[in-house]
């Protein structure tokens, strides 16, 4: 049998050993992201560049497609109100100034044949779209949706930090175009080297 002294100097290599391997394994995935960030910006950078190859008309919608992540035709098939990505009103704000400029949180779900992908939208007030069954093409980026109720709580009692998500996000109107552009999104897409493998 082990003496005290030997087990206890057993367990803390073996606990170093553990944090070793962890750290690795942790700073392997840092690595990992980075690399990943890096490649997409990279990506972005070089599309930008490319935007004044196409016509003068064409270059705003060329700049959107140019920064978003994932350009994809599909149907909007499902969405709901999510309120732990909304910032809460306050009784205060709601007495002097009302609620109805806070942006309301949506989840969705956009599909095409048996591909689906999940992406955040925000509203303010009750605009008609995006709305389920619009058919579009959607240009997304990937982007932090935070838990703005809990961030709010937790300024209120223990500590600033605000948990969050990453996900495909939908930024603004322009971002989502009628259905009928994607031949014209297709060209740009191929001008600008990004070629649209979601769409093939």
């Amino acid at each position: 049998m082990y003496s005290k002294s030997s087990f206890k100097g057993f367990g803390h290599f073996v606990e170093w050993l553990l944090a070793l391997g962890l750290y690795r394994l942790v700073r392997g995935a840092m690595f990992v992201l980075l690399l990943a960030g890096a490649g997409c910006l990279h990506s972005h950078k070089a599309a930008l560049a490319r935007v004044p190859l196409v016509a003068a008309g064409e270059r705003p919608l060329a700049r959107r497609l140019a920064g978003a992540d994932l350009v994809v035709t599909a149907t909007l098939a499902k969405t709901e109100r999510d309120w732990r990505y909304e910032e809460p009103c306050g009784i205060l704000r709601h007495v002097l100034y009302g609620c109805s400029d806070i942006p309301k949180a949506y989840q969705a779900t956009l599909r095409r044949g048996t591909e689906t992908w999940p992406v955040f939208y925000f509203k303010v007030g009750d605009l008609p779209h995006p709305a389920v069954g619009d058919s579009a093409v959607w240009l997304l980026r990937q982007g932090v949706v935070y838990h703005l109720l809990e961030c709010a709580q937790r300024r209120g009692v223990t500590s600033a930090y605000c948990s969050y998500d990453v996900a495909y996000v939908v930024e603004s109107d322009d971002d989502v175009l009628p259905a009928a552009t994607w031949e014209e999104v297709s060209e740009l897409l191929h001008t600008l080297a990004q070629p649209p493998s979601e769409n093939r």
